[in-house]
């Protein structure tokens, strides 16, 4: 299933999980539209539905960074901690995700960072929520909520 037009009205019914990466969540942070607006409605349905979130500790830190450069790191804990209480549960790599991680590197063209979020939407079978062309590019091999920043 290809999720280029992918809705956000969710069924009642065993939703599927999604991973957000980085670049989603950069978007709302940012407010970069129309992008944030549907990772905003996701949080939101998130917690009215139960719709399962999750996202990669190496990709939270992708974040964590990026507030820090562009507004300072006492902004970066902030948004840090804020992130930490939304309906998203925030995975740990083990050893074997790691190596998940580098064999995807080695086998596309993806940064390692957005190779553990393939690799946890994999594990997960789960829909990955991006705008990032190189994981937007993997949807004939992986479900993509592909969002843009126009």
């Amino acid at each position: 299933m290809h999720w280029q037009t992918w809705s956000v009205n969710m069924p009642k019914k065993s939703p599927e999980p999604l991973v957000l990466d980085a670049w989603a969540l950069v978007a709302l942070l940012f407010g970069q539209e129309p992008a944030a607006a549907v990772v905003r409605e996701l949080f939101a349905t998130a917690g009215t539905v139960g719709l399962p979130l999750h996202m990669s500790w190496i990709n939270l830190g992708e974040v964590y960074y990026t507030v820090g450069r562009r507004k300072s790191m006492d902004a970066a804990e902030d948004v840090l901690s804020d992130i930490l209480k939304l309906a998203i549960r925030v995975h740990e790599p083990s050893r074997k995700d790691i190596l998940a991680a580098a064999r995807l590197k080695a086998v596309h063209r993806l940064s390692y960072a957005d190779a553990f979020a393939v690799g946890l939407a994999e594990k997960l079978g789960a829909v990955i929520c991006t705008g990032d062309p190189e994981i937007v590019g993997l949807s004939t091999t992986i479900q993509v909520m592909a969002l843009s920043r126009a």
